[in-house]
């Protein structure tokens, strides 16, 4: 019997160090992260500041996409700027035949950029993005004015992670 105890303790110890020494060269890691286009410090994306807008909408674009690139941190000696142009578009839809209210809305935010080298003040690339948010409208017109604002964020905070994305493969290219 005490054979197959301590055949079982060496059998268990033995399986122990084997799990141990595989899980010691596991690391763990974003799956479609390779740390260069991360908004680490150092990180590409850090590296890139966003010029000033003029609507709300737009600053929604832009406040959402600098929390993307730098993760709420102040964008200190960038090299990079993306300089956006933003247009919101809001599409009253669906329009009952007995009443003269409009039932629904999109709202569609389109944004194009320009990604500047600050140092060559060269154009390195561009491109444009749209993103669109529905909505619904009531009989209420505070309730309709917000479903509208509502939905130019959403719009905006959606635009925004695909401006990120374009970015990344900008720079990574």
């Amino acid at each position: 019997m005490k054979s197959n105890e301590s055949a079982f303790r060496g059998l268990f110890r033995a399986a122990a160090i084997v799990a141990v020494l595989t899980l010691a060269g596991c690391v763990w890691q974003p799956l479609y992260n390779d740390g260069y286009a991360s908004s680490s410090p150092g990180g590409a994306l850090s590296q890139v500041s966003v010029s000033e807008v003029d609507s709300r909408t737009a600053q929604q674009v832009r406040n959402h996409l600098i929390f993307l690139l730098q993760g709420g941190r102040d964008a200190v000696n960038t090299r990079y700027e993306a300089r956006i142009r933003v247009r919101a578009v809001n599409k009253e839809l669906a329009a009952i035949k007995d009443v003269r209210d409009f039932t629904a809305g999109s709202v569609t935010v389109s944004v194009s950029y320009d990604l500047i080298d600050k140092t060559t003040n060269t154009r390195v690339a561009g491109g444009s993005r749209t993103s669109s948010a529905p909505y619904d409208r009531t009989n209420q017109n505070f309730a309709n004015s917000r479903a509208v604002r509502d939905a130019q964020n959403r719009a905006a905070r959606d635009v925004a992670e695909q401006l990120r994305l374009a970015i990344a493969a900008d720079l990574a290219g």
